[in-house]
């Protein structure tokens, strides 16, 4: 299995990756609009499920009916972003806010809610509808996995979470859906081919 450094290199070296970060990293500046960012990382995650490789796809605005898939994408982002990063950092934020550590107690849900996100988009947990009853079975799976894989996902996740907090000094935190963006396209790849080898080892 490659390691998280190998996999960013892979992942630079695509001929679509400037690109596509570059659209990616434009939404992600703008408040609500970077929803659309987050829809490409759900994308990027259920393509590569179905296709078994790492390539970046096409931002999904330019396939099929246009007006659906922009709902469907900008959609798709809000309810990925609602349950695996803003609820990690809200709690994070909550519980350590109780003894005077809020900064920290969003760096603790930052930390676990990039591998939450890459997983459930490879392993389709993001539908639409979306029924609310089912975070808690979303939750449940999803972090299951995280914990059962924490020796191979605790540096990229380290990596992850310094990038942000770099960043955070250099820019306003109603502006981090950017390098939030980025990281992350970074992850999903990362956890595909962690799935993808899991998945291989299971057949065996």
């Amino acid at each position: 299995m490659k390691s998280f450094e190998e996999i960013c290199c892979d992942v630079v070296k695509q001929p679509k990756f400037i690109k596509n970060a570059t659209i990616g990293l434009i939404l992600g500046l703008i408040p609500i609009v970077n929803f659309f960012a987050f829809g490409y990382l759900v994308e990027m995650g259920k393509q590569s499920t179905k296709s078994g490789d790492l390539s970046l796809p096409d931002w999904p605005c330019v396939k099929g009916n246009f007006k659906n898939t922009l709902i469907e994408n900008f959609s798709l982002g809000a309810i990925a972003f609602f349950e695996f990063i803003l609820i990690p950092c809200l709690l994070g934020f909550s519980l350590f806010g109780l003894v005077g550590l809020e900064i920290f107690g969003i760096c603790v849900g930052l930390f676990i809610s990039a591998p939450a996100f890459a997983y459930a988009t490879v392993s389709d947990s993001l539908k639409i509808p979306w029924n609310a009853f089912a975070i808690f079975t979303d939750f449940s799976r999803v972090y299951k996995w995280v914990l059962a894989h924490y020796k191979k996902l605790a540096i990229p996740s380290a990596l992850f979470l310094c990038f942000q907090v770099v960043i955070s000094f250099v820019m306003p935190y109603t502006l981090m859906g950017a390098p939030i963006f980025l990281g992350l396209l970074f992850m999903v790849s990362y956890v595909k081919q962690m799935s993808k080898q899991n998945d291989n080892s299971s057949e065996l």
